[in-house]
């Protein structure tokens, strides 16, 4: 229903300066106002080239409320329309929706909020007027004059047989009072009856009133019979004692009796007889069937014969009790079938429809009206045609029909229809028209009270008739910084997203999507534009925005915001309606926009969109570089030229300012050209008209030909100012925003190629790798790269070098062996790309018969991986239009790669230093360790390592143990002494290792990573018995086991990490051995026997000890202290000391 507060109508539909101004003039060309106005621009179209209709649905006349009005764009003036409306149509708020046929230009008016006063509520209706050829026809369609739903009686009998149960009997009184509840408020009676052997009426129509608060513990309060089913006895009951006056029965009421039953009847054969009673009295009966029971065929029978007809609207039948409530639905859709004077039941179902709230023409001239409060505010359409059905939603309050378009895609017809309300969100849905084929389009971004599908408009970007694009506004999406957007939806084989998401302006909470158009080509690019209302922005005074269309889509930045405190001062709500269509009322063969607000309409002319071409030529056209002498300075004219085009056919008085700057040499910061002296700007003015406009200006050069191939670039920048036209009322063009307002004109420079102008070179270009055979990762910190470039021929003009290099290497520098060179590199990106060093030889000419020389340094990262090879690739190109066949533009090189180790062999500290035989003991050993530490400090590294250990001298083993065995390492051999006169070198030298005695080796495998550390442990017992065949009785030897390891040479390259020297390079095949010796030594010695010493030392001592003894003794050394000291103690008492103690 339709409030009379226009603001209510803002929310049901739903703040700064204007941003830019593009092509629609923001001052207002005609502004219409009736002298009395409540709603007036609510809808807005432009009809024809002289007027406009516009309505304003909220003026109340009388009992009337709602006027359209026809408004001359010749004086401004707006009169009403005569519209024949029926008396009964009152307050229909004529004019909420209007909408005009594109084709025939007929005009389709409605008035959606009639009202019908009924007993239970006042219903809402609506009718619709077409105008064509200047009249309005009776209006459509005539539904609304439907009664009133009538008075009805429902009567309950619920089967109290013993097969219920109390417990089912509970469920079905719960169901009885919900579908009281249903009909609470449609002037309905209600009366319930049990039955079992017997009949009992316990409420009539008189007793069981829903007034009275206690009516639902009144039905609760019933109690279960349990008994026979005498189904036959109690509806002959009830139709004699309960459908008459005396049970409360009204004469007028409709008569609906529901009987539920567990069962067949105990009294089944006087049925027919009953029914046809009941008939009489035009009771509708309904038959519910509960459980199993009703599967066979006589149970079934008799379910139709207790209803009425037709059975598939007046039997029911539920598996059990608690499936009562599923059918609550489909049972009262049924009883208000019946309710009103209408058998379809049409009348209450749409007795909240509001017809007509929104319109729109279909290609066969018919019109499309919705109902937005049909069907308990589902909403739906209808072709106006009487032959077609109402096309229902189906949810409720979702309001569908809210919005309405027809969008037309290869010649099939769709109606567009919004349900902003849609579970809180909404929804448009997209239907085939007169197929009833539906689709809901995808909300991509939803939103709780975002009011998707208030607005929807179809947008025909190419103008051939067919629908390219669909915009769906959700004017109440709310972010941050903005309220309201408008989604683009595309067309394949049905309406998709297209991911383009129009806005306002940031800051502003405006309503944007208020309204939605697509009028015309404003911008005169052969696409069509789009305007979108936000008229809340600036505090309600409102704003409209235009989108640019293209080929395939909506430019999602706007290029004009008209505000409407700049349109027209005062206004309220600017943009809360937008013609669909737009014509040159104006008179200037432009198209104009009509603009609605509160109170008024406006017509905004759009202003002719040009080109400007411009062009700069020199004289002479090039500069000589024949000149030697650089100080000399030349000259130079310029010239620049405007002219206008690209404007519409028939616009002939076009005429702007042009304001533009010149700047010499613009891209450099040291100029070599100027106006005056270090003046390169010039700035000046030119009015242009519709032919070409040229001005000249001279300027001077610093000629040199080390700048021969740069050429000048001299910059233009102007500014566009329309004038006014006095064939187009003052109106003035604008510049295309497409056109570039900064342009560059360069001035070459003379090449010196010769009597054919064509310089031809012979490039020769060649690089190593500067002596180094390897790049040695964690050994060389740098690799040189030394380059060769040479011109055998012509002038070779911007030469440049590039040499890719591996990713691992960065760039350091460059050294200039002969000739210049200009370098910049950018290092590579792993996986991605490889550095690449540019270089400009001699810019800018590299003359012929010349040569450069320049050396490369980059750096190697330490742990990086290369592989076994890189590659560098190099190539040389110039500015020049041809080269010689000879020339050499391309090179690879490879150079192979080896990583550094640095691998550690040690004795640990652990191991054995020192063990002592006696001499001449055969039997004798010792245990004996001795530890090999072997630590990785670099890379991870997978080698081998050889541990040699001697085990025989002779014939004589060295360890107990014959077997020795190494944890970790494999027994590979034993060696024999390469030394024939072994036994000569061992007691020389005193050393006992592998180039004297027999050896057992061992091979081990290992792998390590960076600075893990490995341990092998040679452990046993030596003998002593190998040690007198040598002859010595007292001796050191060394004892001495050794290891050595082995790697791939190919790959790696060993260096120590205390060595203070670059390691050198090496030859691929050169094999380097590491070993590691662990001594133990052995000390042989001969044994003494001092029996005869130790016992004349002991006795001797004894001797003396005893001489010692005596002289103390005669010394007095050994009385007693203690005893004198108490005899003197007496002695001074006059006493004589106890010695009893």
């Amino acid at each position: 229903m339709m409030d009379q507060n226009f603001c209510i109508i803002l929310c049901i539909f739903f703040v700064s300066q204007s941003v830019m101004a593009f092509n629609i003039d923001p001052s207002t060309w005609k502004m219409f106002t009736p002298k009395e106005k409540v709603s007036f621009g609510y809808k807005i179209i432009q009809k024809d080239k002289s007027s406009l209709i516009v309505s304003d649905p909220l003026i109340q006349t009388g009992d009337k409320r709602g006027q359209i009005y026809n408004c001359a764009v010749t004086d401004g003036t707006c009169s009403s329309l005569n519209i024949n409306v029926p008396p009964e149509a009152v307050n229909m708020s004529l004019g909420l929706s209007m909408v005009q046929d594109p084709r025939s230009s007929k005009v389709v008016v409605c008035g959606p909020t009639i009202p019908k006063k009924c007993v239970a509520a006042t219903n809402y209706r609506g009718m619709c007027f077409i105008q064509e050829n200047n009249n309005f026809k009776p209006p459509f369609p005539n539904a609304i004059y439907q009664d009133c739903p009538g008075q009805i009686d429902i009567a309950f009998l619920l089967d109290g047989s013993g097969s219920v149960g109390s417990y089912d009997f509970e469920i079905m009184k719960t169901f009885v009072t919900n579908i009281i509840k249903r009909f609470t408020g449609r002037d309905g009676q209600f009366a319930i009856a049990q039955y079992s052997r017997y009949c009992t009426i316990h409420y009539n129509f008189i007793e069981l009133k829903t007034e009275d608060y206690r009516w639902e513990s009144k039905v609760k309060g019933i109690n279960y019979f349990g008994g026979g089913t005498y189904t036959a006895s109690a509806i002959r009951k009830l139709v004699d004692e309960l459908f008459t006056p005396g049970g409360g029965a009204r004469p007028s009421a409709k008569k609906i009796l529901l009987v539920i039953t567990d069962g067949e009847s105990n009294d089944s054969r006087s049925l027919k007889s009953v029914t046809s009673q009941a008939d009489a009295k035009n009771i509708v009966r309904f038959a519910i069937g509960v459980g199993d029971a009703f599967n066979k065929y006589s149970a079934r029978e008799e379910l139709k014969t207790i209803a009425s007809d037709p059975d598939d609207d007046h039997v029911f039948k539920v598996t059990d009790y608690s499936a009562l409530n599923n059918i609550l639905q489909k049972l009262e859709e049924n009883i208000i079938g019946i309710e009103g004077t209408q058998t379809s039941g049409d009348s209450s179902r749409m007795e909240f429809a509001q017809d007509g709230f929104s319109t729109a023409f279909t290609p066969y001239g018919s019109v499309l009206m919705s109902a937005v409060g049909a069907f308990q505010w589902k909403g739906g359409y209808q072709e106006d045609d009487s032959s077609s059905s109402f096309q229902a939603g189906n949810e409720h309050d979702s309001y569908l029909g809210y919005s309405m378009a027809v969008a037309t895609v290869s010649r099939i017809s769709y109606a567009i229809l919004g349900a902003p309300r849609y579970k809180h969100r909404g929804r448009v849905i997209v239907s085939r028209i007169r197929t009833n084929q539906n689709k809901e389009l995808e909300f991509p971004m939803p939103q709780i009270g975002s009011y998707f599908g208030a607005e929807v408009c179809v947008v025909d970007l190419n103008s051939d008739s067919g629908t390219d694009l669909l915009l769906v506004s959700a004017p109440m999406y709310t972010e941050p910084d903005r309220e309201g957007k408008v989604f683009v939806y595309t067309f394949t084989s049905q309406f998709t997203f297209s991911g383009v998401v129009l806005v306002g302006m940031s800051g502003q909470r405006g309503r944007f999507g208020s309204s939605l158009a697509s009028p015309a080509d404003l911008n005169n690019d052969g696409y069509m534009d789009v305007l979108i209302g936000a008229p809340l922005e600036d505090d309600g005074r409102g704003s409209v925005y235009i989108f640019n269309g293209g080929v395939d889509q909506i430019d999602p930045k706007y290029s004009q915001r008209i505000a409407g405190s700049l349109a027209q001062s005062g206004l309220q709500f600017f943009g809360i309606s937008l013609s669909q269509s737009s014509l040159d009322q104006s008179g200037d063969n432009l198209p104009d926009i009509a603009v609605g607000s509160m109170g008024a309409v406006l017509l905004l002319r759009s202003r002719p969109i040009v080109r400007l071409g411009n062009k700069v030529t020199y004289n002479p056209s090039k500069i000589p570089t024949t000149v030697t002498d650089c100080t000399k300075t030349l000259q130079n004219t310029l010239t620049v030229c405007f002219n206008i085009n690209g404007f519409k056919r028939g616009l002939t008085d076009l005429a702007a300012n042009i304001n533009y700057t010149i700047t010499l040499d613009a891209k450099r910061q040291k100029y070599r050209a100027y106006f005056s002296f270090k003046n390169r700007l010039h700035n000046n003015v030119m009015k242009i008209k519709l032919p070409e406009v040229c001005k000249n200006h001279i300027f001077f050069i610093e000629a040199c030909p080390e700048d021969a191939l740069n050429p000048l670039s001299n910059q233009l920048h102007f500014t566009f100012e329309g004038l006014p036209s006095g064939t187009m009322q003052n109106l003035r063009p604008i510049l295309n925003q497409d056109i570039k307002t900064t342009t560059d004109h360069n001035l070459d420079f003379e090449r010196d190629c010769g009597t054919d102008n064509t310089c031809i070179d012979n490039l020769r270009m060649d690089f190593n790798f500067s002596g180094a055979r390897n790049i040695e990762v964690g050994i060389m910190q740098e690799i040189n790269v030394t380059v060769f470039v040479e011109n055998r021929g012509e002038h070779s003009y911007n030469t440049e070098f590039k040499l890719n290099y591996p990713f691992g290497l960065s760039y350091r520098r460059i050294t200039s062996k002969q000739g210049r060179a200009e370098c910049v590199s950018l290092d590579g990106v792993q996986g991605v790309k490889p550095g690449e060093t540019t270089c400009y030889i001699s810019k800018p000419i590299l003359k012929g018969n010349s040569q450069v020389v320049f050396e490369f340094t980059y750096s190697i990262t330490k742990e990086i991986s290369l592989g076994q090879n890189v590659m560098f690739k190099a190539a040389v190109t110039s500015g020049n239009d041809k080269h010689s066949q000879e020339s050499e533009l391309l090179k690879e090189k490879t150079i192979g790669v080896k990583y550094g180790i640095s691998i550690a062999m040690i004795r640990d500290d652990h191991s054995t230093i020192h063990i002592r035989f006696t001499s001449g003991k055969r039997d004798l050993m010792k245990p004996v360790q001795q530890i090999i530490k072997i630590e990785n400090e670099f890379r991870e590294l997978t080698f081998k390592v050889f541990i040699r250990v001697p085990v025989k001298v002779g014939d004589a083993d060295i360890w107990t143990n014959s077997s020795l065995q190494i944890s970790g390492c494999k027994w590979e051999k034993t060696t024999k002494p390469v030394i024939a006169n072994f036994m000569d070198i061992i007691k020389g030298q005193l050393t006992v290792n592998c180039s004297v005695a027999e050896c057992s080796e061992f091979s081990c495998d290992v792998t390590l990573i960076k600075n893990e550390k490995m341990f092998y442990n040679i452990t046993g017992n030596v003998s002593s018995g190998w040690i007198d065949q040598i002859g010595l009785s007292a001796a050191v030897f060394q004892l001495v086991s050794s290891a050595s390891m082995d790697y791939d040479k190919s790959k790696y390259v060993l260096f120590y990490s205390d060595s203070q020297q670059t390691a050198p390079s090496v030859q691929i095949n050169t094999q380097v051995e590491v070993y590691e010796e662990v001594n133990t030594q052995v000390e042989v010695y001969e044994e003494v026997n001092l029996t005869k010493e130790i016992i004349g030392g002991v006795i001797g001592g004894l001797l003396l000890l005893a001489l010692i003894t005596g002289v103390l003794y005669k010394a007095g050394f050994f009385k007693s202290q203690y005893r004198q000291m108490l005899e003197e103690a007496q002695r001074d008492a006059g006493g004589q000391p106890n010695m009893s103690h």
